[in-house]
């Protein structure tokens, strides 16, 4: 009868999903993410059924992770942004959870240097300024592509250290990103401030991935986050957490340079206007 309904299999199994170690992080990105997660899963449960997330007992850095999540052992869940590399060694949902605002990035600084970003007029004074980046982050490669003078680190906090003592002048971050650090690393570095000028874009999706050979996990977390989009719940629990961050950087106010991503695969779902947001088209 199940089969005949169209059932997608293990009726009755209850689907199992080991979420990364960053899933318990305070930063408020990851709470979106989880919130995101839930009511995917939430959305799928009429058609397949019931499911447990657990969290993976051990934080890893970006190439760990990655080779964890390709055995599936201690993980098999993660959101990140995108890469060749882990759309080919994994399950990607092409889905941007976060509608591409990833790829809005405002700068943290030293405050006492606002001046000298607010006189920058051209992309190619921006690209002279030296900027921090991490070693395993997608978005050093379009930094380093686009021509920018980039000084590479091992970790966020490694970064944060960096900057206070001067190895470069400013730490491109998402805006959720950019917020949670300032407040979380001033207390060490008092003149960390976040850069009220100017913003930088490129397209950088942020997707699920999951474990190869975990189909049955990737259709449902898919179909899941589609039906959550048909129904607006998507968009409720975007803008309910994003709006007020867009406001709080100024985003819309920003000097906005745009840079191209080649790093992008062909799959990368540009065309699908749902699935991206432009803060600057809604003013």
């Amino acid at each position: 009868m199940l089969a005949l309904l169209g059932w997608p299999g293990r009726a009755l199994a209850l689907d199992s999903y080991v979420i990364d170690h960053n899933f318990s992080r305070p930063d408020s990105r990851d709470h979106y993410t989880l919130q995101l997660l839930k009511a995917a899963l939430e959305a799928s449960s009429e058609i397949y059924g019931p499911y447990e997330l657990r969290t993976s007992p051990l934080g890893m850095e970006r190439d760990r992770l990655l080779l964890e999540m390709s055995k599936g052992k201690l993980v098999n869940l993660s959101a990140q942004i995108t890469s060749p590399e882990w759309e080919r060694k994994l399950i990607p949902i092409r889905i941007p959870i976060d509608k591409g605002m990833s790829g809005y990035r405002i700068s943290l600084i030293d405050g006492r240097r606002q001046a000298q970003f607010s006189a920058l007029s051209t992309l190619e004074q921006l690209k002279r300024l030296p900027l921090g980046a991490g070693r395993q982050w997608s978005s050093t490669a379009v930094f380093v592509g686009a021509g920018f003078d980039v000084v590479q680190g091992n970790s966020t906090a490694g970064l944060h250290g960096m900057l206070a003592v001067n190895r470069f002048q400013h730490f491109p971050r998402g805006i959720e990103e950019a917020l949670f650090e300032q407040a979380a690393y001033a207390p060490a570095f008092p003149e960390l401030a976040l850069e009220r000028s100017l913003a930088i874009y490129f397209p950088l999706p942020r997707y699920f991935f999951v474990t190869p050979g975990e189909q049955r996990l990737a259709q449902r977390l898919e179909q899941g986050l589609q039906l959550l989009s048909a129904d607006g719940g998507f968009d409720r629990i975007f803008h309910d957490f994003y709006d007020d961050l867009i406001d709080k950087v100024g985003l819309r106010k920003r000097r906005l340079f745009k840079l191209d991503n080649p790093l992008l695969t062909p799959q990368t779902p540009l065309s699908n206007k749902a699935y991206w947001y432009d803060p600057f088209e809604h003013k």
